[in-house]
């Protein structure tokens, strides 16, 4: 029987090489949508944990961060002593000193790099078979950075701790690691910073055994604080949260994109290979091999799939096509990560096996069923019953216990759980299946009711007809592009939801007509506006109000990042107190009348009250709001981030811009007006977003992917009719409006049917699942412009669509397909 099996497995390929093709390109698809979005995601946290340690080796531990001042340098000595005595000899004690360092790069940006000092006379730093303590070398550059900054024979300039240094590429070693990064002697950095201290000081698994991780407890100092190498990967996996979610969210609905179209194929191969299975049984087989034949089959092509899909998601995370930004990453770091786990490939080559049976698991029933009278049938006996044999009203009464399930669940309120809005997410798309089914057979007898009173094309009438003899399988082609409509619409509205909101609080908290800025160094999120302009504008008399603005996106609090915002506080606000948004309280549950203890720069652990909570529209993980003067008390900072200006009634405009604009260009700053500033906010919120702009089209390509198949299959399984149709007499332009008015139902149908999903769906995502995982309300905003253009958009879109299974009919050889054997 294996034989049996052998040829017909390959004579599908043989036979059906375009069907295969299309089987395989189905399903790598939504596997290739899922790998490049999971690797990149990968790639995100794993730039923030890299930035965080310092570019360790795979050996770190954990490493110590100081909790007080940081200006009595023999304490940092003396815990040395105190650790070294009481940990294992298989345990290196490494301090490092980390701080940033700048190029200016030929497009007119500053490039923002770690820069990491370590005792290179201990640190075994693999560069290539080369052992740094041998070498000559001063400075080591990651590889990715000496190909970023296009090295050649000439110095290259670098400003760190605001001294400038010359590098000649002579005094340069290549390290063999991703990530952009320059490591040198800790002395050497120390020396150019004019500082004894260190940032952390790092634990080196020395040997090859596997060391247990240390926790806080096994050295416990009131001044230090330790962090295990997994403590900081978790704060960077609760950091890149809202992305995470988005992008597995996305990615699974592609996935089922793919496999609803993947079901679909099936359901044409099975019909393709009916009298097959009759004749399997005739000549000694029995039901089981056939329902086993058929997942067989329908294994090796999701096989290969799995396998062209991994490695086109390889290739799109390699271009960084789904590249995953928000406001802690680095699109330059993240560039340069070639390497990931392969677990991602093994979880969707997995995806891809089990989501091919499950798709194919109905047929394969069907298969099972059937009978060798099949070989006798020349014409299908399609009864109209649901695929899961129940009547037409149980499978409705099913779908709208699902979709009133799915609401529920979706709005249920439940902090930091998205568990209840993802299973509402999968109710409303099951229920919407359902229906489709349903409303094939109801809108098509609404159409022939209508052409009793309005001449209309035969074309027409047989078209949509043909779509009715086989509801279940043309309503996957419906629920496939009902699916990509929704997903749309649903991330538009989630887009447009977040602009409004963003414009809105643009608007309402900051009032100032100029803000001065340092494009230069904007895209790396570092602060370049010098302190001291604050006194020069404060002094000109052109302004009303001059208010300094910090940003600091990675402010840890209990061992969490937040987004920490220095402004002056209004009359009547406390000045030594914070403010924080309603999402910190909301995640947090840190509130108005709680303390929170911050770790500041000149006094250490600090315990500072929480005067009031704020909507404060700006970072998912929370937002602090701090007075200036007294962040002066507890930081030094030399830079801002901008700086508002308001200016005096009194003053003529014309004169105050001559002035701005000297200044800014005397500081190599940038001025922006107030509709220019929100541009720039929303350009950055477009950036991180930008990603699902990408998903969006690629979920569009695999619905229409999956019209065109189902019209090819259309064309193969009547192509007798055709053929007969064609010999009688019907013209060309028949069988062209035949086919477009069949695929104009197919289109329109499942496009409206998307659009009704999304206006549940989009609700769940915004007031369900964000509320919950992120703390905030967003207005909600929905794409009504997307709707007024379908009118044009569908039937144009049908008659591209339709051209290219009709090329194929056009090429049809009667006498071929009338030949009955």
């Amino acid at each position: 029987m294996i034989h049996y099996f052998y040829y017909f497995i390959l004579g599908h390929f043989k036979s059906d090489f375009t069907k295969a093709i299309l089987s395989v390109l189905s399903i790598s698809l939504g596997i290739a949508l899922f790998v490049s979005t999971q690797i990149n995601s990968w790639k995100a946290e794993k730039s923030i944990v890299d930035q965080t340690i310092g570019f360790a080796s795979e050996n770190f531990i954990g490493r110590f961060v100081y909790q007080e001042t940081f200006d009595k340098d023999f304490k940092y000595f003396n815990f040395i002593k105190t650790l070294d005595s009481q940990i294992s000899d298989l345990v290196r004690i490494e301090p490092e000193l980390h701080v940033k360092s700048y190029f200016n790069l030929e497009d007119n940006q500053t490039l923002s790099i770690p820069t990491i000092g370590r005792d290179l006379l201990i640190t075994n730093l693999e560069s290539g078979n080369s052992d740094i303590k041998n070498q000559p070398k001063k400075y080591f550059f990651s590889k990715p950075l000496i190909q970023k900054l296009k090295l050649q024979s000439v110095a290259i300039a670098v400003n760190i701790c605001d001294s400038q240094l010359f590098i000649q590429p002579d005094e340069i070693e290549a390290v063999n690691q991703d990530g952009l990064f320059i490591v040198m002697d800790i002395s050497r950095l120390q020396s150019i910073c004019k500082t004894n201290s260190f940032t952390t000081i790092n634990l080196i698994n020395r040997s090859t055994e596997n060391i247990p991780s240390f926790t806080n407890s096994f050295l416990d100092h009131p001044n230090w604080l330790y962090e295990s190498k997994e403590e900081i990967k978790e704060r960077a996996g609760v950091a890149l949260g809202s992305l995470k979610i988005n992008l597995t969210i996305i990615s699974l609905v592609s996935v089922l994109i793919s496999f609803f179209m993947v079901s679909n194929i099936y359901s044409g191969l099975f019909i393709s290979q009916k009298k097959d299975f009759g004749i399997l049984l005739s000549i000694g087989g029995n039901r089981i091999s056939n329902f086993f034949l058929f997942l067989m089959q329908t294994t090796m092509l999701a096989t290969l799939g799995g396998i062209f899909g991994t490695t086109l998601g390889i290739f799109f995370s390699k271009l960084n096509y789904f590249q995953t930004l928000n406001t802690l990453t680095d699109a330059y770091q993240i560039d340069t990560y070639l390497h990931f786990p392969t677990e991602i490939l093994l979880y969707g080559f997995l995806i891809s096996i089990l989501g091919s049976i499950l798709s194919a698991f109905l047929n394969a029933i069907k298969a099972y069923k059937i009978l060798p009278i099949e070989l006798l049938k020349e014409k299908e006996d399609y009864i109209h019953i649901s695929p899961l044999y129940f009547s037409r009203k149980i499978v409705l009464l099913i779908a709208i216990l699902l979709i009133g399930s799915s609401i529920f669940l979706g709005f249920l309120t439940l902090e930091k759980q998205i568990f209840p809005g993802l299973v509402g997410i999968g109710f409303v798309i099951v229920g919407f299946v359902l229906f489709n089914f349903l409303s094939i057979p109801i809108s098509i007898s609404f159409f022939s009711n209508i052409t009793r009173l309005i001449q209309v094309s035969p074309s027409f009438l047989l078209g949509i007809r043909e779509i009715e003899t086989d509801s279940w399988k043309n309503s996957l082609t419906i629920s496939t592009i009902m699916l990509s409509t929704s997903l749309v619409f649903t991330l538009t509205c989630l887009t447009d939801s977040y602009e409004v909101s963003l414009k809105r609080w643009v608007d309402s908290e900051n009032k100032s007509d100029y803000s001065l800025i340092n494009e230069k160094k904007l895209g790396s999120g570092e602060a370049g506006v010098p302190v001291n302009l604050l006194v020069d504008l404060k002094n000109s008399n052109y302004f009303s109000d001059v208010e300094p603005f910090l940003i600091n996106s990675k402010f840890i609090v209990n061992g969490k990042f937040f987004t920490l915002h220095v402004l002056n506080f209004k009359e009547g606000q406390k000045k030594d107190e914070i403010l924080v948004s309603k999402n910190f309280c909301f995640l947090e549950k840190l509130c108005k009348g709680d303390s929170i203890e911050i770790l500041t720069e000149k006094k250490g652990n600090l315990s500072i009250r929480i005067q009031d909570q704020i909507e404060h529209f700006f970072s998912e993980r929370g937002t602090i709001v701090m007075d200036y003067e007294f962040f002066k008390t507890l930081y030094s900072e030399q830079y801002l981030n901008s700086i508002r200006v308001t200016i005096k009634k009194h003053n003529k405009k014309q004169d105050v811009l001559n002035y701005i604009r000297d200044l800014s260009n005397k500081n190599d700053l940038n001025y922006l007006d107030h509709e220019q500033l929100k541009e720039l906010y929303i350009t950055g919120m477009n950036q991180v977003f930008k990603v699902l702009d990408k998903l969006k089209i690629s979920a569009i390509t695999i619905s229409i992917l999956s019209l065109i198949t189902s019209i090819f299959y259309f064309i193969k399984e009547k192509s007798r009719i055709l053929a007969g149709l064609k010999a009688i007499g019907m013209s060309s332009k028949q069988m062209f409006t035949l086919i477009f008015y069949q695929t104009l139902y197919l289109f329109s149908h499942g496009i409206i049917s998307g659009i009704l999903n999304s206006l549940i769906l989009s609700p769940i995502v915004i007031f369900g699942i964000n509320k919950n995982a992120f703390g905030w309300e967003l207005d909600f905003s929905f794409p009504v412009h997307f709707v007024a253009k379908l009118p044009i958009v569908i039937p144009l879109f049908t008659f591209i669509i339709t051209l290219i299974p009709f090329y194929f009919l056009l090429r049809m050889k009667i006498s071929k397909e009338l030949n009955y054997e």
